[in-house]
C-alpha cells in the first residue's frame, strides 16, 4: 500500500472513529451537567469510590483481548465462539470475587454501604466483559460510528433510568444503576450489530482452548492495563481514604475535566490507529513517517487545548457542573499543565499495538507506575489537593520522555533523538504553561 493511500485510510479511519466518539461524549458531557446539579460532590465521593475499583475488576475480566483480536489476522468461527463462552466465564468469576471483597472495601472506607453498592456494579462487568468479542469485530471492521450509536443509546437510556428511579429511591442507589444501564444496554446492541461483521455474531461454543492463541499478545496488553490502573486510580483511592469522599468528589470531578480534552481528541483517534497502522508494521521507516506526521499534529493541538483549558477554567467548571463545585476550578488550573502532555502520549498505545511491540508497551507502564505511585504518595501525604495536582503534573512530564525515548531506541528506526526532536515542542510549550501558572 502507498504512502498517501496509507495516509488517507487513516484519515478516514480517524475522521470516522472521531465523529462516533463525539456523539457519546456529547450525550455523556450533558448527563454529567445534569447528574451534578442532581446529585452533591458527597454523594459522587461515595461512588467514586466503587467506581475506582469496579475499574480494576473491569481490567481483570478484559485481560487485553480486545486489542488481541483486532490484532489477528484471521478468527474462524470456533475461535470466535471459543473465545466468546471464555469471557462469559471470565466475567461471572470476577463479578464474584468483586462481592467477595466488599466487606474488605467497606473495612477500608469505614462504610457498610459499600457492601450493597458493590452488587450492581459487579454485575455490569459481567455483560462489559461479555462484550469484548462484538466489540472487536466492529473495531476490526473500522465500524466506529455503528459503537458510538450503540453507545450513545445505552448513555441515553441510563440517563432515562436514573430520572426515573431517583423519584422511588435514594439518590445513591440511583446513581449506582448508571453502570450497569449503560453495561446492559451496550451489551444488547453490539452482540446483535456483530451480525454485520466480517467475523459474524458469537454464540456460545465449547473450543474455550482458542484462547491460547491470544494470550501471546493479550498478556502484555494485559500487564500494561494493570499498571496503568493503578498508577491512575491509587489518588482516588488514597484521597477517599485519607481526605475523605468530598474532598474525592472534587479532585475526581477535576480530573475527569481534565480528561475530557483527551477523550474528544486522542482517545476518539486511538482506536483507529491500531487496525490502519498494523498494515506498515513490516516496513518501519513508513510506519515512523506517518507516526512523526501525526505526532507533529496532535502536539500543537495539545498546545492550543491546554493553554485554553487553563485560562478558561473559571467558566468551564461554573458551565458544565454549577456554582456548588467552585472548588474545582483550581485543581484544573493546574492539572491543565499536563493536558498537552497526556494527549500526544494516549496515542502512543496505538502504535506500539499496531507494531505488535505490546512487551515495549508494557515496559511504558512499568516506568510509569513506579513514578506515578510516588508522585501519588507524596501528594496526599501532604494532605493538599493542590499539591496532588502538581505531583500528577511532575509525573506526566517524566513519563512522557521515558515513553517516546523506549520507542525511539526499540522500535522507530531513525533512533532516540530523532524520535524525540518531535516532541520537544510540547515540552517547551508545557514549561510555558508551567511559569504562567505558579507566577
Amino acid at each position: 500500500m502507498s504512502d498517501l493511500a496509507v495516509d488517507k485510510t487513516l484519515i478516514k479511519s480517524i475522521l470516522h472513529s472521531m465523529t462516533g466518539r463525539y456523539l457519546v461524549y456529547a450525550i455523556q458531557l450533558l448527563s454529567m451537567m445534569l447528574l451534578a446539579r442532581i446529585f452533591t460532590p458527597e454523594i459522587f465521593g461515595v461512588f467514586a469510590v466503587i467506581q475506582v475499583f469496579s475499574v480494576f475488576f473491569a481490567l481483570v475480566s478484559e485481560m487485553g483481548f480486545g486489542p488481541a483480536l483486532v490484532n489477528e489476522t484471521t478468527i474462524s468461527k470456533s475461535m470466535r465462539n471459543g473465545i466468546y463462552s471464555f469471557t462469559w466465564i471470565l466475567g461471572l468469576i470476577v463479578a464474584i470475587l468483586f462481592f467477595a471483597l466488599s466487606p474488605l472495601i467497606s473495612w477500608f472506607y469505614n462504610n457498610d454501604l459499600y457492601q450493597l453498592l458493590v452488587i450492581p456494579v459487579a454485575i455490569s462487568i459481567i455483560f462489559n466483559t461479555a462484550s469484548i468479542v462484538p466489540l472487536s469485530a466492529f473495531n476490526r471492521d473500522k465500524k466506529f460510528i455503528s459503537i458510538a450509536r450503540c453507545e450513545a443509546i445505552a448513555e441515553i437510556t441510563s440517563i432515562i433510568v436514573i430520572l426515573i428511579s431517583i423519584k422511588f429511591i435514594e439518590p445513591i442507589w440511583a446513581l449506582s444503576l448508571k453502570p450497569l444501564t449503560v453495561a446492559f444496554i451496550r451489551y444488547l446492541l453490539v452482540l446483535l450489530g456483530a451480525k454485520k461483521t466480517e467475523i459474524g455474531m458469537p454464540r456460545l461454543g465449547k473450543e474455550l482452548s482458542s484462547i491460547k492463541k491470544i494470550l501471546s499478545f493479550s498478556k502484555h496488553q494485559a500487564g500494561f492495563n494493570f499498571l496503568n490502573y493503578f498508577s491512575r486510580n491509587l489518588d482516588n483511592i488514597l484521597v477517599g481514604k485519607y481526605l475523605g469522599t468530598v474532598s474525592l468528589g472534587v479532585y475526581d470531578k477535576a480530573y475527569q475535566l481534565m480528561r475530557y480534552p483527551l477523550l474528544l481528541l486522542t482517545f476518539a483517534m486511538s482506536p483507529a490507529i491500531q487496525p490502519v497502522m498494523k498494515e506498515l508494521k513490516h516496513d518501519l521507516y513508513k510506519f515512523e513517517k506517518l507516526h512523526n506526521k501525526f505526532i507533529r499534529f496532535v502536539s500543537v493541538l495539545g498546545l492550543f487545548v491546554g493553554f485554553s483549558i487553563f485560562y478558561l477554567s473559571d467558566y468551564i467548571v461554573l458551565f458544565l457542573l454549577g456554582e456548588q463545585w467552585g472548588d474545582v476550578a483550581p485543581l484544573l488550573k493546574i492539572l491543565a499543565v499536563s493536558i498537552p502532555i497526556q494527549i500526544v502520549m494516549s496515542t502512543s498505545g496505538g502504535f506500539y499495538q499496531a507494531a505488535g511491540r505490546a512487551d515495549l508497551m508494557l515496559k511504558c507502564g512499568m516506568f510509569s507506575f513506579f513514578t506515578n505511585v510516588t508522585g501519588i504518595l507524596i501528594g496526599v501525604w501532604t494532605n493538599n489537593l493542590q499539591l496532588l495536582s502538581w505531583a500528577i503534573v511532575a509525573c506526566s512530564f517524566v513519563n512522557y520522555i521515558q515513553c517516546y525515548y523506549i520507542m525511539g531506541r526499540n522500535l522507530l528506526p531513525s533512533g532516540v533523538w530523532h524520535t524525540l526532536k518531535n516532541i520537544v515542542l510540547t515540552l517547551v510549550g508545557v514549561l510555558i504553561l508551567f511559569t504562567i501558572v505558579v507566577n
